[in-house]
């Protein structure tokens, strides 16, 4: 699928150094964190991937990461010390050989190659039953988990599908997985980047 971020490269620079700044200066504000989640991962990052790295990534499960996340992991940081990963929403984000962790099946090499099969903005009555209706259906084909918000819940990229590059939260009940407002990862990123530079507890 065509990537649009892709195209405009001095943009997605100036989008992630900007990331990169205000990672900093939240890493730097005085005492303890207040947003939550953040006592776990205090705003750090590990080390950047290799982009040899990512390339085997892409080639073992067939996909081309979006490209403002890929650039994020590549240029910015990637894991990090907390108990689910460094710095980013809730618990934190996940490093990303912990793509799987979204899956309510065993991973299969294709799985993030098939294409996500909620729709945003559909009213399901039970969207297991309505998009993976056989036993061994996996409904979180085409995702790969961001961060943990606790108590099994997720923060979920796609990208796969007609979705690709947005977020969406996952769901054990039966409306199904619901997408956040935001275009892409970063501007999700960014959002909450912003919620953490205000002060904010939570966010949403």
């Amino acid at each position: 699928m065509d990537d649009p971020v892709a195209h405009r490269p001095d943009d997605l620079a100036g989008r992630l150094a900007r990331v990169a700044a205000n990672l900093r200066a939240a890493a730097a504000m005085p005492g303890e964190p207040l947003m939550f989640g953040a006592q776990e991962h205090r705003f750090r990052l590990g080390p950047p991937l290799a982009e040899e790295t990512v390339v085997a990534f892409e080639r073992r499960h067939r996909v081309r990461l979006p490209a403002d996340y890929r650039g994020f992991v590549t240029t910015v940081g990637h894991g990090g010390p907390g108990r689910f990963g460094g710095a980013g929403p809730y618990y934190g984000l996940h490093p990303l050989d912990e793509w799987d962790g979204c899956l309510l099946g065993h991973p299969d090499p294709g799985a993030l190659a098939r294409p996500f099969p909620v729709e945003p903005g559909r009213t399901y009555r039970d969207w297991l039953s309505e998009v993976a209706p056989g036993d061994d259906d996996e409904p979180y084909l085409g995702t790969l988990a961001l961060g943990d918000h606790g108590c099994g819940y997720l923060s979920l990229l796609v990208v796969s599908g007609p979705t690709r590059g947005r977020v969406t939260d996952n769901c054990p009940g039966p409306q199904g997985p619901t997408f956040t407002g935001d275009a892409d990862f970063l501007s999700w990123y960014e959002r909450w980047l912003d919620a953490v530079l205000s002060g904010a507890r939570h966010f949403r």
